[in-house]
């Protein structure tokens, strides 16, 4: 559920020659199903398309409150099937496939995930949590937040706590029963709970008291219940109060001086226009978690979704999980109100004190590197959002002082000089942290890594131990970070017209060990090889050529190299008779080792739909019998279009003569 590890997906829409680039990147912390990924995917759409289908869906949730409204629910239905059939265009526009037909792997690793899921994008056209994958709204089957990149600087804010002080404003125009009920409810939540509640309903909830309020007090949590005006511009959206006047983002700047309330609900009657700004100009003042309405949403829904999510709020759910379940407490309604609440923040925290550092820490294994490199990880650490990335990486390695004399020489004083600034530009100044060397800034030495980082640390551990080291130093981190390809990084490099090799070029020992790699490897080892470097085959039987081919699949899988765990799994998921015996002579305990070294059974969501369809059309649901080896080749070749097809094509096989050849009877 909700403290699953925080998957955070960006995404940057840039104007090109022909349309509109959208670029995706998605860093997860870690999970038991994909562990730590970073992972970018991009392409170009039509943005007047999709400017019309965002239409499409607000005229649609506005249809939906006036058929209820007006007394007509039973088209409520109808409005359900628009909207999916709309959502379902939008995902299809947004996360189309680049090549070939196949659902490109960051968005199957977004549609499967199932921790807490934030979308930060530079622009707010889109209704993230309402596009439809065919199954099911993002929205219902994620607990989803929405993030912004915003030109200005933000105030940094306070952290999200137990709820001690409410300021709670109902029903300024005095229009709206539902609204000033509501928010007298909301305060006996809140006292029910300890915390201090001050209620401004009516002509009490004027632009001076509420300001008053706001810059006097160090308020947790403001709920709003009232008409809301949002224009295009962020500064001239804002709260409608008393005698109409508007508390906008001027008005709100003076409560940034003791802080804006982490948590802020904005239960909007009335609201028109991009709301996303709105709920923009309390995230810049310093809010963590603000909820708003896409559209006008009827009173009775909005009073229920209010109620939801604040109970399983107030019950310690995060903010995302309680979203979700409040969506789903209206889903039924006619007015389609779930669909118009969103999230904008981290969907991952929350507001009752319970708000922990990541879950399943990557421990720092101290022991195994030098004192040089333990201060290099520590400065990597200390600057990052959470995840330790290859870019965080680089500007360790960058900022070493051990390695600074070689990048000098390689590239020049001038060019280093201009990647350092680039650097603490996208490291420190953005991310407010301080990232000089021997910071921390208060933050925990031990945090998750990204797949290309531990790809890397895994790279370095097994240079040094090659060397007869057992201890990994600067220098190492360095070549392995090479040698592993630099994650997505690299790209920095473009900005001085330097190659990753020129800035971190091997040391000589390192050098000469790639020259000759027999130095390191005994007799015995360099005589299973050919002088290409391939394993000979005919060195060893086929069951245990089996073995290392399994092993050599995990370990491209894990970007490793074969390590003796991976060489031991790889003889468990060949089915080694022999291993599978001796083992079982344990007992209970060998036979447990048996079922954890072979192969896992594959589950639904681990094929595309593509390879669904061939595991259909291989073992048809009418017939008993199991699929043989020829039938689920045939369904997997059948596709023209297909990966499988691709792959024969490119090694130049010709596909229709193969699947004649499976088809005939006499074949060996």
């Amino acid at each position: 559920m909700s403290d699953d590890p925080l998957a955070v997906l960006s995404v940057t829409v840039s104007e090109e020659d022909g349309g509109t680039r959208y670029r995706y990147e998605l860093r997860t912390s870690g999970g038991t199903e994909f562990g730590a990924l970073e992972q970018e995917y991009s392409l170009v759409v039509s943005q007047s398309l999709v400017r019309d289908l965002c239409e499409e869906i607000d005229g649609i949730l506005k249809s939906a409150l006036d058929a209820s409204l007006g007394g007509t629910p039973s088209s409520g239905s109808d409005l359900r099937d628009e909207l999916v059939r709309t959502g379902q265009t939008l995902y299809s526009q947004l996360f189309r496939p680049v090549k070939g037909t196949d659902e490109p792997a960051l968005i199957t690793k977004v549609r499967e995930s199932q921790g807490p899921l934030m979308v930060r994008s530079n622009e707010t056209l889109v209704p993230w949590e309402l596009l439809h994958d065919g199954t099911d709204f993002l929205g219902l089957t994620h607990d989803l937040g929405q993030g912004s990149v915003v030109r200005t600087s933000p105030h940094p804010g306070r952290e999200i706590g137990p709820v001690e002080k409410a300021l709670i404003i109902g029903d300024p125009l005095e229009d709206l029963p539902a609204a000033s009920h509501e928010a007298a409810r909301v305060a006996e939540w809140f006292t029910a709970r300890g915390a201090e509640c001050t209620v401004l309903r009516g002509s009490k909830a004027t632009l001076a008291n509420v300001v008053r309020e706001l810059t006097s007090t160090q308020y947790d949590l403001l709920h709003y219940c009232g008409h809301v005006t949002v224009r295009s511009d962020p500064a001239k959206s804002g709260l409608l109060l008393h005698q109409r006047r508007l508390l906008d983002e001027h008005a709100l700047e003076t409560a940034a001086v003791v802080g804006a309330p982490p948590v802020v609900f904005v239960n909007g009657c009335k609201a028109v226009g991009p709301v996303a700004n709105l709920c923009l100009s309390f995230m810049t003042l310093g809010s963590k978690v603000v909820i708003g309405t896409r559209a006008e949403v009827g009173e009775e829904s909005a009073k229920r979704f209010a109620e939801t999510f604040y109970r399983e709020l107030l019950d310690d759910k995060t903010a995302g999980s309680a979203m979700r379940e409040a969506r789903r407490a209206v889903l039924s309604e006619p007015d389609c109100a779930w669909a118009s609440f969103l999230l904008y923040g981290n969907p991952s925290v929350h507001i009752t004190g319970r708000n922990p550092a990541p879950t399943r820490p990557r421990v720092q294994e101290r022991g195994e590197y030098s004192p040089e490199a333990v201060e290099l990880l520590d400065r990597v650490n200390a600057a990052a959002k959470g995840i330790v990335t290859s870019t965080d990486l680089l500007f360790g390695l960058v900022t070493c002082p051990e390695l600074q004399p070689s990048m000098r020489r390689t590239i020049g004083s001038t060019n280093l000089a201009v990647l350092t600034a680039t650097l603490y530009g996208v490291i420190g100044a953005d991310v407010g942290v301080d990232a000089r060397p021997g910071s921390t800034n208060g933050r925990a030495p031990d945090v998750q890594r990204s797949d290309s980082v531990e790809a890397a640390l895994v790279k370095a551990k097994e240079i040094a131990s090659a060397d007869g080291r057992s201890m990994v130093t600067p220098q190492d981190i360095a070549t392995a970070y090479v040698e592993t390809g630099g994650g997505s990084s690299a790209r920095l490099l473009e900005i001085i017209n330097v190659s990753l090799q020129q800035l971190l070029p091997p040391d000589s020992a390192r050098a000469e060990s790639q020259q000759a790699p027999t130095r390191t490897s005994s007799g015995l080892a360099a005589q299973c090889f050919d002088d290409d470097g391939r394993l000979r085959t005919d060195a060893f039987d086929d069951s245990a050529v089996r073995a290392l081919r399994a092993a050599l699949l995990l370990a491209a899988g894990r970007r490793t190299a074969i390590g003796s765990d991976t060489f031991l799994q790889g003889f468990g998921i060949a089915g080694s008779a022999v291993l599978r015996a001796a083992l079982e002579k344990q007992g209970d305990v060998g036979k447990r080792a048996v079922r954890a070294l072979s192969s896992p059974t594959p589950r639904r969501k681990h094929f595309s739909e593509r390879s669904l369809t061939a595991l259909g059309a291989a073992k048809p649901a009418a017939t008993g019998a199991p699929a043989d080896e020829v039938s689920l080749l045939l369904a997997l070749l059948a596709d023209e279009a297909s990966g499988a097809r691709k792959v024969l094509e490119g090694l130049g096989v010709d596909g229709v003569r193969l699947i004649e050849d499976l088809r005939r009877p006499d074949r060996e």
